[in-house]
């Protein structure tokens, strides 16, 4: 009977838990799948809390997510989930997917480095006290070239000292140490592997929005579609002052060209005037000498 009770309970747990899912694909245009091997369980705690009232994000098994996806008419979904063979969560939202990436990068925070991996930024240990007893790992310090001191029955870094510069790549007794001392080296943030806006698939490559470049090709695309709307004479509230601007020296040159007289171009018509009539009477002296 106990045997029984527990599988009963296993049961309704489980169709509990594919209940809440099929809320969420439901209640979500937006799915993320988020790669848990390189995305760790405290990682995923705190992006929760950082992204808070913006997604939600959550951990189950495969089985039960693929049959809460069907359930919901998320069968792409479903299709794709069955044959991922890593562990993973989701995330949820009606976020657009890309927008999601770059609130994803933007709350990235600074961690341990794993062993070999590249130091995105100078690594400097400041003088703290470790909190780490006395013993052999006073000799990695040495090795490290890291200045210490016993106080209280503790190590203390004894000055600030740079351990790693950005590029360099962080060897394993480095990263253990590091690890150890809490001082991060390598951003993360995390990982998507793809989303899914409704039925479309967008891949992490595709993600992937280079914001400069992007800002510099929409600000040359304006500035060029300027520069074509006032070329031809196409009138908008940022282009009329420089089509203005235009027409009004095309005309003034125009007046010049045909020497039709007006307040603007009186002055100029009448040196033209002068200039015309002082090398007629050169011409006339000069035939009138030969």
């Amino acid at each position: 009977m106990a045997t029984a009770g527990l599988i009963l309970k296993a049961r309704e747990i489980k169709a509990k838990r594919i209940a809440e899912l099929v809320e969420l694909f439901k209640g979500y245009r937006v799915v993320g799948v988020v790669d848990l091997f390189k995305s760790s369980a405290d990682l995923i705690h705190l992006f929760r809390h950082k992204l808070r009232g913006q997604v939600i994000i959550t951990v189950a098994k495969k089985t039960l997510i693929v049959k809460a996806a069907r359930q919901a008419g998320r069968e792409k979904i479903a299709e794709y989930l069955e044959g991922h063979r890593r562990p993973m969560a989701l995330i949820f939202t009606n976020m657009n997917p890309f927008l999601l990436k770059l609130e994803l990068d933007k709350s990235r925070v600074l961690a341990p480095p794993r062993p070999n991996e590249v130091a995105e930024i100078d690594v400097v240990i400041p003088p703290i006290n470790t909190g780490l007893q006395p013993g052999p790992i006073l000799s990695e310090f040495g090795k490290m070239k890291i200045p210490t001191r016993i106080e209280g029955g503790t190590i203390w870094i004894a000055r600030e000292t740079t351990v790693a510069k950005k590029g360099d790549t962080i060897q394993p007794p480095l990263a253990s140490l590091l690890a150890k001392l809490e001082i991060g080296a390598v951003y993360r943030t995390v990982s998507l592997l793809l989303t899914f806006d409704r039925e479309s698939v967008i891949t992490a490559d595709q993600l992937q929005i280079d914001l400069e470049g992007t800002r510099k090709m929409l600000s040359d695309a304006h500035s060029l579609s300027l520069a074509l709307a006032a070329e031809i004479g196409y009138a908008t509230p940022e282009t009329i002052v420089p089509i203005l601007v235009k027409a009004h020296f095309s005309a003034r040159a125009l007046s010049l060209a045909a020497g039709y007289p007006i307040p603007e171009n009186v002055s100029e018509l009448l040196a033209r005037a002068a200039s015309q009539a002082a090398a007629l009477q050169k011409a006339i002296d000069s035939r009138a000498a030969a």
